[in-house]
Protein backbone atom coordinates (compact mmCIF):
# COMPACT_ATOMS: atom_id res chain seq x y z
CA UNK A 1 0.00 0.00 0.00
CA UNK A 2 2.80 2.78 0.82
CA UNK A 3 4.12 2.22 -2.46
CA UNK A 4 0.91 1.82 -4.01
CA UNK A 5 0.39 5.96 -2.22
CA UNK A 6 4.21 6.75 -3.16
CA UNK A 7 3.34 6.45 -6.70
CA UNK A 8 0.35 8.41 -6.44
CA UNK A 9 2.24 11.07 -5.24
CA UNK A 10 4.97 10.83 -8.14
CA UNK A 11 2.14 11.03 -10.78
CA UNK A 12 0.26 14.01 -9.19
CA UNK A 13 3.50 15.57 -9.50
CA UNK A 14 3.83 14.95 -12.49
CA UNK A 15 0.83 16.22 -13.54
CA UNK A 16 1.35 19.62 -11.55
CA UNK A 17 4.61 20.01 -13.27
CA UNK A 18 2.88 19.44 -16.45
CA UNK A 19 0.45 22.06 -15.84
CA UNK A 20 2.79 24.37 -15.14
CA UNK A 21 4.64 24.33 -18.14
CA UNK A 22 1.99 24.25 -20.23
CA UNK A 23 0.54 27.24 -18.68
CA UNK A 24 3.97 28.96 -18.84
CA UNK A 25 3.83 28.24 -22.53
CA UNK A 26 1.19 29.61 -23.72
CA UNK A 27 1.80 32.99 -21.25
CA UNK A 28 5.18 32.95 -22.77
CA UNK A 29 3.75 32.95 -26.88
CA UNK A 30 1.15 35.62 -25.67
CA UNK A 31 2.91 37.45 -23.25
CA UNK A 32 -0.31 37.47 -21.39
CA UNK A 33 0.02 38.70 -17.41
CA UNK A 34 -1.41 36.35 -15.13
CA UNK A 35 -1.66 36.46 -11.60
CA UNK A 36 0.16 33.85 -8.79
CA UNK A 37 -3.09 32.87 -7.59
CA UNK A 38 -3.81 31.98 -11.46
CA UNK A 39 -0.93 29.74 -11.53
CA UNK A 40 -1.81 27.97 -8.22
CA UNK A 41 -5.30 26.95 -9.46
CA UNK A 42 -3.39 24.66 -12.39
CA UNK A 43 -1.88 22.79 -9.89
CA UNK A 44 -3.67 21.08 -6.68
CA UNK A 45 -0.74 21.99 -3.96
CA UNK A 46 -2.30 25.17 -2.32
CA UNK A 47 -1.00 27.55 0.18
CA UNK A 48 2.69 27.05 1.75
CA UNK A 49 2.75 23.98 -0.60
CA UNK A 50 2.54 25.54 -3.67
CA UNK A 51 4.63 29.08 -2.41
CA UNK A 52 7.61 26.53 -1.89
CA UNK A 53 7.25 25.45 -5.28
CA UNK A 54 6.67 29.04 -6.47
CA UNK A 55 9.73 29.97 -4.82
CA UNK A 56 12.03 27.07 -5.68
CA UNK A 57 10.95 26.34 -8.81
CA UNK A 58 8.81 28.74 -10.87
CA UNK A 59 9.78 32.36 -9.85
CA UNK A 60 12.89 32.52 -11.95
CA UNK A 61 10.92 32.31 -15.16
CA UNK A 62 8.50 35.14 -14.37
CA UNK A 63 9.11 39.36 -13.88
CA UNK A 64 6.58 41.24 -12.21
CA UNK A 65 3.80 42.78 -14.36
CA UNK A 66 1.61 45.06 -12.79
CA UNK A 67 -0.94 44.88 -9.93
CA UNK A 68 0.54 42.08 -7.93
CA UNK A 69 0.81 39.99 -12.00
CA UNK A 70 3.46 38.22 -13.81
CA UNK A 71 4.74 37.60 -16.75
CA UNK A 72 6.58 34.87 -18.43
CA UNK A 73 10.15 36.36 -18.92
CA UNK A 74 12.93 35.29 -21.23
CA UNK A 75 14.28 32.65 -18.66
CA UNK A 76 12.09 30.53 -19.54
CA UNK A 77 13.12 30.08 -23.40
CA UNK A 78 15.56 27.61 -22.74
CA UNK A 79 13.16 25.68 -20.66
CA UNK A 80 10.37 25.86 -23.35
CA UNK A 81 10.52 22.35 -23.96
CA UNK A 82 9.36 19.96 -21.34
CA UNK A 83 12.25 17.44 -20.98
CA UNK A 84 14.38 20.98 -20.01
CA UNK A 85 11.73 22.26 -17.69
CA UNK A 86 11.25 18.34 -16.06
CA UNK A 87 15.19 18.11 -15.53
CA UNK A 88 14.66 22.01 -13.82
CA UNK A 89 12.27 20.94 -11.44
CA UNK A 90 13.07 17.54 -10.33
CA UNK A 91 16.55 18.77 -9.37
CA UNK A 92 14.95 20.77 -6.47
CA UNK A 93 17.49 23.72 -6.34
CA UNK A 94 16.67 27.48 -5.69
CA UNK A 95 17.70 29.68 -8.29
CA UNK A 96 16.52 33.20 -8.34
CA UNK A 97 16.87 35.75 -11.07
CA UNK A 98 16.90 38.65 -8.49
CA UNK A 99 20.26 40.38 -8.23
CA UNK A 100 21.65 43.35 -6.91
CA UNK A 101 23.25 45.55 -8.20
CA UNK A 102 27.07 46.46 -6.63
CA UNK A 103 28.77 49.36 -8.64
CA UNK A 104 32.60 50.36 -7.79
CA UNK A 105 33.78 53.06 -8.35
CA UNK A 106 37.38 52.18 -8.24
CA UNK A 107 38.23 49.98 -10.76
CA UNK A 108 41.42 48.61 -12.46
CA UNK A 109 41.28 46.61 -15.76
CA UNK A 110 44.49 45.48 -17.44
CA UNK A 111 44.94 43.97 -21.04
CA UNK A 112 47.68 42.26 -22.77
CA UNK A 113 48.37 41.54 -26.47
CA UNK A 114 50.39 39.32 -27.41
CA UNK A 115 50.98 36.77 -30.42
CA UNK A 116 47.94 33.64 -30.04
CA UNK A 117 51.28 31.41 -30.47
CA UNK A 118 51.92 32.28 -26.37
CA UNK A 119 48.45 31.38 -25.26
CA UNK A 120 49.05 27.67 -24.11
CA UNK A 121 52.14 28.44 -22.13
CA UNK A 122 50.57 31.65 -20.85
CA UNK A 123 47.11 29.81 -19.37
CA UNK A 124 49.44 27.34 -17.68
CA UNK A 125 51.98 30.03 -16.42
CA UNK A 126 48.33 32.26 -15.25
CA UNK A 127 46.55 29.31 -14.02
CA UNK A 128 49.79 28.29 -11.33
CA UNK A 129 49.56 31.59 -9.90
CA UNK A 130 45.87 30.17 -8.78
CA UNK A 131 47.49 28.14 -6.52
CA UNK A 132 48.50 28.40 -2.64
CA UNK A 133 51.63 26.98 -2.43
CA UNK A 134 52.69 28.51 -6.12
CA UNK A 135 51.73 31.75 -4.46
CA UNK A 136 53.48 31.30 -1.50
CA UNK A 137 56.72 30.35 -3.52
CA UNK A 138 56.36 33.74 -5.48
CA UNK A 139 55.70 35.88 -2.14
CA UNK A 140 59.08 34.89 -0.95
CA UNK A 141 60.86 36.45 -4.16
CA UNK A 142 59.51 39.69 -3.78
CA UNK A 143 61.10 42.96 -2.00
CA UNK A 144 59.96 42.06 1.91
CA UNK A 145 60.56 45.83 2.16
CA UNK A 146 58.15 46.58 -0.15
CA UNK A 147 55.93 43.52 0.58
CA UNK A 148 55.39 44.78 4.54
CA UNK A 149 54.32 48.40 2.99
CA UNK A 150 51.43 46.90 1.00
CA UNK A 151 50.71 43.95 3.74
CA UNK A 152 52.07 44.94 7.21
CA UNK A 153 53.16 42.21 9.36
CA UNK A 154 51.32 41.49 13.04
CA UNK A 155 53.61 41.40 15.84
CA UNK A 156 54.05 38.10 16.72
CA UNK A 157 53.42 36.98 13.46
CA UNK A 158 55.83 33.56 12.06
CA UNK A 159 56.59 33.87 8.33
CA UNK A 160 54.07 30.86 7.68
CA UNK A 161 50.95 32.40 9.22
CA UNK A 162 51.73 36.03 6.84
CA UNK A 163 52.48 34.23 3.96
CA UNK A 164 48.92 32.60 4.55
CA UNK A 165 47.56 35.59 5.42
CA UNK A 166 49.32 37.08 1.93
CA UNK A 167 47.93 34.25 0.25
CA UNK A 168 44.61 34.66 1.87
CA UNK A 169 44.37 38.72 0.64
CA UNK A 170 46.22 38.02 -2.67
CA UNK A 171 42.91 35.48 -3.51
CA UNK A 172 40.25 38.08 -2.81
CA UNK A 173 41.48 40.30 -5.67
CA UNK A 174 42.59 37.41 -8.19
CA UNK A 175 39.99 35.20 -9.06
CA UNK A 176 39.98 34.78 -12.65
CA UNK A 177 41.27 36.17 -15.83
CA UNK A 178 40.05 35.90 -19.47
CA UNK A 179 41.44 35.54 -22.91
CA UNK A 180 39.75 36.41 -26.21
CA UNK A 181 41.47 36.30 -30.12
CA UNK A 182 41.36 39.13 -32.22
CA UNK A 183 42.38 39.48 -36.04
CA UNK A 184 44.77 42.29 -37.04
CA UNK A 185 46.61 43.07 -40.29
CA UNK A 186 50.43 44.38 -39.44
CA UNK A 187 52.45 46.02 -41.93
CA UNK A 188 55.99 44.71 -41.56
CA UNK A 189 58.55 47.26 -42.39
CA UNK A 190 58.55 50.88 -43.20
CA UNK A 191 55.95 52.43 -45.43
CA UNK A 192 56.60 51.72 -48.84
CA UNK A 193 55.22 52.77 -52.23
CA UNK A 194 52.68 50.23 -54.11
CA UNK A 195 55.48 49.60 -56.67
CA UNK A 196 58.16 48.87 -54.01
CA UNK A 197 55.59 46.48 -52.01
CA UNK A 198 55.23 44.73 -55.55
CA UNK A 199 59.17 44.42 -55.82
CA UNK A 200 59.27 42.71 -52.15
CA UNK A 201 55.98 40.69 -53.15
CA UNK A 202 57.87 39.46 -56.39
CA UNK A 203 61.04 38.80 -54.29
CA UNK A 204 58.73 36.00 -52.44
CA UNK A 205 58.66 38.91 -49.48
CA UNK A 206 55.74 40.65 -47.58
CA UNK A 207 54.34 43.23 -46.62
CA UNK A 208 51.39 43.29 -44.51
CA UNK A 209 50.45 39.98 -42.57
CA UNK A 210 47.76 38.95 -40.71
CA UNK A 211 47.89 37.77 -37.10
CA UNK A 212 45.71 36.57 -34.75
CA UNK A 213 46.26 38.14 -31.16
CA UNK A 214 45.32 36.75 -27.87
CA UNK A 215 44.28 39.44 -25.60
CA UNK A 216 44.23 38.60 -22.16
CA UNK A 217 42.26 40.78 -19.67
CA UNK A 218 41.73 41.16 -16.07
CA UNK A 219 39.42 43.21 -13.84
CA UNK A 220 39.63 44.04 -10.42
CA UNK A 221 36.73 46.02 -8.46
CA UNK A 222 38.68 48.02 -5.65
CA UNK A 223 36.89 49.28 -2.50
CA UNK A 224 39.18 52.37 -2.88
CA UNK A 225 41.97 54.22 -3.91
CA UNK A 226 44.27 52.43 -1.53
CA UNK A 227 43.08 49.02 -2.00
CA UNK A 228 43.85 49.94 -5.73
CA UNK A 229 47.06 51.00 -5.08
CA UNK A 230 47.85 47.39 -3.53
CA UNK A 231 46.31 45.39 -5.84
CA UNK A 232 48.13 46.67 -8.77
CA UNK A 233 51.22 46.80 -6.55
CA UNK A 234 50.76 42.47 -6.41
CA UNK A 235 49.35 42.53 -9.90
CA UNK A 236 52.43 43.86 -11.55
CA UNK A 237 54.91 42.10 -9.04
CA UNK A 238 53.09 38.26 -9.54
CA UNK A 239 51.34 38.46 -12.61
CA UNK A 240 53.12 41.12 -14.81
CA UNK A 241 56.82 39.43 -14.30
CA UNK A 242 55.58 36.03 -14.65
CA UNK A 243 53.78 37.09 -18.00
CA UNK A 244 57.10 38.89 -19.42
CA UNK A 245 58.88 35.69 -19.22
CA UNK A 246 56.65 33.27 -20.61
CA UNK A 247 56.70 35.70 -23.96
CA UNK A 248 60.28 36.78 -23.62
CA UNK A 249 61.37 36.66 -27.17
CA UNK A 250 58.63 38.58 -28.42
CA UNK A 251 60.29 42.02 -29.95
CA UNK A 252 57.32 44.24 -28.07
CA UNK A 253 54.94 43.73 -25.07
CA UNK A 254 51.75 45.82 -24.93
CA UNK A 255 49.81 46.07 -22.37
CA UNK A 256 46.46 48.76 -22.19
CA UNK A 257 45.77 49.92 -18.51
CA UNK A 258 42.50 50.97 -17.84
CA UNK A 259 40.01 52.68 -15.64
CA UNK A 260 40.90 54.33 -12.40
CA UNK A 261 44.24 55.32 -14.81
CA UNK A 262 44.57 55.01 -18.62
CA UNK A 263 48.00 54.48 -19.98
CA UNK A 264 49.43 51.73 -22.51
CA UNK A 265 52.80 49.93 -21.41
CA UNK A 266 54.50 48.68 -23.99
CA UNK A 267 58.15 46.46 -22.98
CA UNK A 268 60.51 46.31 -26.32
CA UNK A 269 63.84 44.54 -26.29
CA UNK A 270 66.51 46.77 -26.17
CA UNK A 271 68.21 47.97 -29.22
CA UNK A 272 64.65 47.72 -31.09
Amino acid sequence: MPQRDGRADNEARMQNQKNVFDFLVEHFKSQEAFTKQQLERVTTWRGQSFDTYWSKQFKQFVVPADAGRYRVSEAFRPYAAWEKFQQHVTQVRHVSSDYRETEYENVLVYEFFMPLTNEGHLRTTLDALFYKDTIRARLKTLDHGQLGVRLPKNNGETVDAYLDRACTRIAEFFVGYSISHVGGRFRTGKIATLEEVAKIQSDGGRYLIDETTAVVRFIFPCASGEEAEIVAWFFRSLFVECILQVVNGEDEIWMVESGMRNRLHIWRVEGT
